[in-house]
């Protein structure tokens, strides 16, 4: 491994459709997200005290790496050790709590810098297991996939939990939809609400209209963005903005309730939970011509693409 730090950077991703269905068999498609981005750093000094919260978190996942039976001897953890040592730290505006990879683009640059012998073959699956076990320092237990869309920088389809397809979004010339987030500036954690969502799919009614309505729309809505069709794109996004809420209306912030509401009336715009929901982004798809500062007022708005 060469002694020298990486100033590779990673960014954030989105997870654009699939959220909570995608472990009831929906397909799921995450995108990378160039707003946010982090990369490795080193001072010695650790002035800043997020250098210094970020270097003594990197102590302590530098040994889980060397105490995990299948990790250890994978990684250049004496390296590792030693560029913590000088001051290494992981330099990211990432927010945590958005459900925007911030655990998982700093899972990249560890692979990216301290994993021996990597592969240029390796196959995607075996890749996302790997991510996810180093993740899982983290969150306890994880899927690999925000990991895998922050290294790879690519979009990432995932069906039955596992990665189908990789490819670069494509550049459209003549545009008619943009997709765009709004900032909440509401922190929240992804288990109680992923627990409420498994909790809602215990009642019998809840989980046939999940079935029947929301994951064939959202299946639909991967489709129709692959192969561009994306008036029938819009169609789907506003089956799941209104399914989601009705059936999961303390999922979306209260005071974004009547923005929600307004696209699903004049169908400028349509609102949708981004990850786990209950705050952090929201996702819209809106078309071209849409004046979002006209018709969101106030609201944080970030454009995400145009296709």
């Amino acid at each position: 491994m060469p002694n020298k730090v990486s100033r590779k950077i990673f960014y954030s991703k989105v997870l654009l459709l699939g959220e909570h269905i995608i472990n009831k068999g929906a397909i799921g498609l995450a995108i990378p997200f160039d707003h946010y981005e982090g990369m490795f750093k080193v001072d010695k000094e650790l002035i800043d005290p997020n250098a210094g919260k970020s270097n003594q978190s990197l102590k302590e996942m530098v040994h889980y790496i060397i105490h995990h039976d299948t990790l250890g001897p994978l990684y250049d953890t004496n390296q590792f050790l030693e560029d913590i040592d000088k001051g290494l730290y992981f330099d990211s505006n990432i927010p945590q709590g958005y459900g925007l990879g911030s655990s998982g683009a700093l899972v990249a640059a560890i692979y990216h810098q301290y994993r021996k012998n990597k592969k240029k073959n390796y196959p995607v699956s075996a890749l996302k297991y790997e991510l996810a076990e180093v993740e899982s320092f983290f969150h306890g237990k994880s899927s690999g996939l925000d990991p895998i869309v922050c290294y790879l920088n690519k979009a990432v389809l995932i069906d039955k939990g596992e990665v189908t397809e990789t490819f670069d979004l494509p550049k459209v010339a003549k545009p008619v939809l943009k997709l765009f987030l709004i900032n909440t500036h509401i922190e929240r954690k992804t288990g109680p609400y992923v627990n409420a969502f498994l909790q809602k799919c215990e009642n019998p009614k809840f989980m046939t209209t999940v079935q029947k309505s929301l994951i064939p729309a959202n299946n639909i809505a991967v489709e129709s963005f692959l192969k561009s069709r994306y008036a029938q794109l819009m169609k789907c996004v506003k089956i799941i903005s209104q399914l989601q809420l009705d059936l999961l209306p303390y999922f979306i912030p209260p005071k974004f309730r009547e923005a929600w509401q307004q696209g699903l009336k004049n169908n400028e715009y349509h609102l949708k939970i981004c990850g786990a929901g209950g705050g952090g982004y929201i996702i819209g798809f809106a078309k071209m011509d849409a004046n979002l500062s006209l018709l969101l007022g106030g609201l944080d708005v970030v454009e995400l693409m145009k296709f």
